[in-house]
C-alpha cells in the first residue's frame, strides 16, 4: 500500500513538472532531463514559489518576453543578465553569478533571519541553521543585493533603500464556500507546521475545551506525531505528517475547512512573518482568526477587522465558539475575506513588480 501510494506521489510530481515545463517553455531549462526537472520541482522552496517563480509565470501567461530562466543551483536563478537568489544563498551562489555575468543580483529574503536565529522559542534545529546562516552566507548576500525582495514591512529598514515589498503570490486563488452547505461536520484546522508549535501550544487547552463541549467539531492539524497535551487523546483530531512544499501545496487545492486559526506570540520574528497564512487559509475555504502583525495588518486593510484576535486564551475560546455557534457567521466572513484577496489580485501585482525589477531584460 505504502509502495502504490509512493508511485502515485511521483507520477502526480512528473504530471506537474510536465504541465510548467508545457505552461512556461523555461519552468524548469528545457535542456534538463526529467529526472533533474523532478529534482529542482521536489527541492524548490516556499520562498522560490510565492516571491518569484509564480509572478514570472503570470508575465508568461500575459504574454511578456522575457530570457530564459536558468536554474544555476538550487535556490539559485538567472534570466538574462539578472541573478536571483533566494532565501538561503551562499557565497559560492555568488561565485557562479559573476562567472556568469550578472549586471545586477535580486536577492528574497522572507523572514527576519537574526530575530530566528535568537529565538528560543524556534524549534533548535531551525535556529541552528539560521544562527549558521546569519553568521556566514546573509551578510554577503545583504551586501551583494542591488534589490531585496522582502515579504513584511518590518523587513524593509534592514536592507534600506534596495527593499522591495513584495507580499506571497499564490496561482491559486481563493475556494467558493460550497462546502459550508449541509455539512456534517465543522471542520477547524491550524496550517502551521513545526516553526509554529510555541505559537499554537498556548491555543492547545482552548481548543481542547471546544472540542469536548462541541462533538460536531473536527480538527485538524500538520503535527506529526508531536501533538499538545490534551489533544492526542481527543477522536475528534486528526494530525497530519508535514509535508514537503511541492507536495503541501498540491494537497492544499484538495483541502476545505470552516475555520482557520493562526496565533502568534510577540517576539521580533514573529512581528517580521509575512502575510502567507492569510492565504493559505482562504485557499481551503476558511474563515480566519489569526493575532495580528504588520504583514498580515498590511494585506487585509481595513477590510477584514473581523479576522484579527488580540487577546489572551479566554478571548480566542470565545471568537472561536461564535463562529462554531454560527457557521453562516463564518461562510460570510471567509467568502469576505476571498472576494478582498480577489480585489487584490496578489498574483498580478507581483508580477507587476517583478517586471518594473526586471527592467531592461525585456
Amino acid at each position: 500500500m505504502e509502495s502504490e501510494s509512493r508511485t502515485r506521489l511521483c507520477r502526480s510530481a512528473k504530471q506537474n513538472v510536465a504541465a510548467e515545463i508545457a505552461l512556461c517553455r523555461y519552468a524548469v531549462p528545457m535542456r534538463f532531463p526529467l529526472p533533474l526537472a523532478l529534482t529542482e520541482f521536489t527541492r524548490r522552496t516556499p520562498t522560490t514559489d510565492l516571491y518569484f517563480r509564480n509572478p514570472i509565470r503570470r508575465l508568461l501567461a500575459d504574454h511578456v518576453r522575457l530570457p530564459p530562466l536558468r536554474t544555476l543551483a538550487p535556490h539559485l536563478y538567472l534570466i538574462g543578465q539578472t541573478g536571483i537568489i533566494s532565501r538561503y544563498g551562499s557565497a559560492a551562489d555568488l561565485d557562479r553569478l559573476a562567472k556568469a555575468g550578472v549586471q545586477r543580483t535580486i536577492y528574497i529574503a522572507d523572514d527576519d533571519f537574526e530575530a530566528g536565529a535568537a529565538d528560543p522559542l524556534l524549534p533548535p534545529k531551525y535556529r541552528e541553521r539560521l544562527a549558521a546562516f546569519v553568521k556566514r552566507d546573509w551578510p554577503l548576500l545583504r551586501s551583494a543585493a542591488d534589490i531585496v525582495v522582502v515579504s513584511s514591512p518590518v523587513l524593509q529598514p534592514i536592507y534600506g533603500p534596495n527593499a522591495r515589498l513584495v507580499h506571497p503570490a499564490w496561482s491559486m486563488p481563493p475556494a467558493d464556500t460550497a462546502h459550508f452547505a449541509a455539512a456534517r461536520h465543522f471542520e477547524l484546522v491550524h496550517l502551521g507546521t513545526a516553526s509554529h508549535g510555541s505559537d499554537f501550544a498556548p491555543l492547545a487547552p482552548v481548543l481542547v475545551e471546544v472540542l469536548r463541549a462541541n462533538p460536531q467539531v473536527r480538527c485538524t492539524l500538520f503535527a506529526g506525531g508531536n501533538l499538545p497535551e490534551g489533544l492526542s487523546g481527543l477522536p475528534q483530531v486528526r494530525s497530519l505528517r508535514p509535508l514537503p512544499w511541492w507536495r503541501y501545496r498540491l494537497a492544499l487545492r484538495r483541502l476545505r475547512f470552516h475555520l482557520a486559526t493562526y496565533p502568534l506570540r510577540e517576539t521580533r520574528f514573529n512581528a517580521a512573518r509575512s502575510a502567507n497564512k492569510l492565504f493559505e487559509q482562504a485557499i481551503v475555504g476558511a474563515a480566519s482568526l489569526m493575532t495580528p502583525n504588520p504583514a498580515l495588518e498590511t494585506v487585509a486593510g481595513s477590510a477584514l477587522p473581523d479576522i484579527f484576535v488580540d487577546g489572551d486564551a479566554e478571548v480566542w475560546r470565545e471568537r472561536i465558539q461564535q463562529l462554531i455557534r454560527d457557521p453562516d457567521l463564518a461562510r460570510e466572513q471567509a467568502e469576505k475575506t476571498g472576494r478582498h484577496i480577489l480585489a487584490l489580485d496578489p498574483l498580478g501585482k507581483a508580477a507587476r513588480q517583478w517586471l518594473d525589477m526586471l527592467a531592461g531584460e525585456t
